[in-house]
């Protein structure tokens, strides 16, 4: 598919029609083989999906998070695995935005650069000489078997406090494969490794910096977008994943109700009032969730207007929003699934897969409903910890 130099959200989402159904076909095959599908990738890949984030001083189309999360939810619908590793790589990419300008080139000099990784700071970095030295271990590298580069977080050696985020080549990275789980098996979220890795300075930033939404680089764009707080795009990414996978338990729930009957009584299923009522509150609680979703997009747009950084309270607001948001999908999911019958505890139930990919993507650490619920609560009520 041939990437014009101009790009719009419109564009955008007509792509994403046409790809859909090739992902969906292929879903199952990435479920199988507990990684993305190569040839999805490649689909999603030249129809310009990764390159939605990406600064477009260096080739990427620099569009709005409301673009990438659109795109997101609507390839959830077709494919969980693929819209997660877009969602995930597309975080990434759009970190990469507040990197040094040197890192930048480096990661989308040849056009590709998709970037795996995980950005809790569960490893380490010690200075050195030109740069750090990184150990650990990460959870949670969604699509590394796709990828070209692998963003981490890293702590302090000594404190293990949050210090820097770098970004190495994957051949620098042993992988560890650990994917052996309920849900969401096609992203292939191994374990990553590293040991003694050196990474150079200009592939470094400090977190705390980047995490608030205050990198130096982030100035150096044609737009306001990488001003946003990381944190903040974090979770609600996330957030749109879940969204995708709740909306395709729906539409199944919905045909297959439809042409269900009662064993014993030969009763059609879609007549059957407690069904009807278990069906519109799941409606009910996924809209709420998408309109939560488009709220903190409209927050986002006005920050990127102004060119303005957000504040602790809009990132708590964001934070919460985001972990209700795939709270609510993943109640409508469990009330789907315990009224889809006998027939939905086969593995081959579209119901059931939904069920669980939504299970596994709402226990994301930037979504955790407790945390987030009590942040808020603490915001609104001027109490603090």
């Amino acid at each position: 598919m041939a990437l014009e130099a101009n790009i719009n959200h419109d564009e955008i989402m007509r792509r994403v029609a046409t790809i859909s159904p090739a992902l969906a076909a292929r879903a199952r095959a990435s479920d199988e083989a507990r990684r993305l599908d190569p040839a999805s990738m490649r689909t999603m890949a030249d129809a310009g999906m990764f390159k939605i984030p990406v600064p477009a001083r260096v080739g990427g189309y620099e569009l709005t998070l409301r673009t990438l999360a659109s795109a997101v939810t609507r390839i959830s619908e077709a494919c969980p695995s693929s819209g997660w590793v877009l969602m995930v790589m597309g975080a990434h990419h759009w970190c990469m935005g507040t990197f040094p300008e040197a890192a930048q080139d480096e990661v989308f000099a040849r056009g590709g650069g998709y970037v795996a990784g995980t950005l809790s700071w569960q490893g380490t970095a010690a200075d050195a000489p030109g740069g750090y030295r990184i150990n650990g271990r990460w959870q949670f590298g969604s699509g590394i078997d796709r990828a070209d580069w692998v963003m981490l977080g890293c702590g302090d050696e000594a404190t293990h406090r949050p210090k820097v985020h770098v970004v190495v080549p994957r051949v620098e990275i042993e992988v560890d494969d650990t994917w052996r789980v309920l849900g969401l098996r096609g992203t292939g979220s191994k374990d990553l490794l590293a040991h003694d890795v050196f990474v150079p300075a200009h592939r470094a930033i400090d977190t705390r910096m980047m995490f608030a939404g205050a990198s130096p680089h982030a100035a150096n764009h044609r737009t306001n977008l990488y001003r946003l707080s990381p944190e903040a795009m974090l979770s609600m990414s996330v957030a749109t994943a879940v969204l995708g996978s709740a909306k395709y338990a729906l539409q199944r729930f919905i045909e297959r109700t439809r042409e269900r009957t009662v064993i014993i009584s030969g009763a059609r299923k879609a007549e059957h009032g407690p069904t009807q009522v278990r069906l519109a509150e799941a409606a009910a609680e996924i809209q709420s969730a998408e309109l939560l979703q488009y709220d903190v997009f409209d927050l986002y747009d006005q920050f990127m207007a102004a060119g303005t950084p957000m504040s602790p309270n809009d990132r708590t607001r964001v934070k919460w929003q985001a972990a209700y948001s795939a709270e609510l999908c993943r109640r409508a999911a469990a009330r789907l699934y315990s009224a889809s019958g006998a027939h939905s505890v086969y593995e081959t139930s579209a119901i059931q897969a939904a069920f669980r990919n939504i299970s596994v993507g709402a226990q994301h650490a930037s979504i955790d409903f407790d945390t987030s619920a009590e942040l808020f609560g603490q915001m609104k009520l001027d109490v603090t910890k």
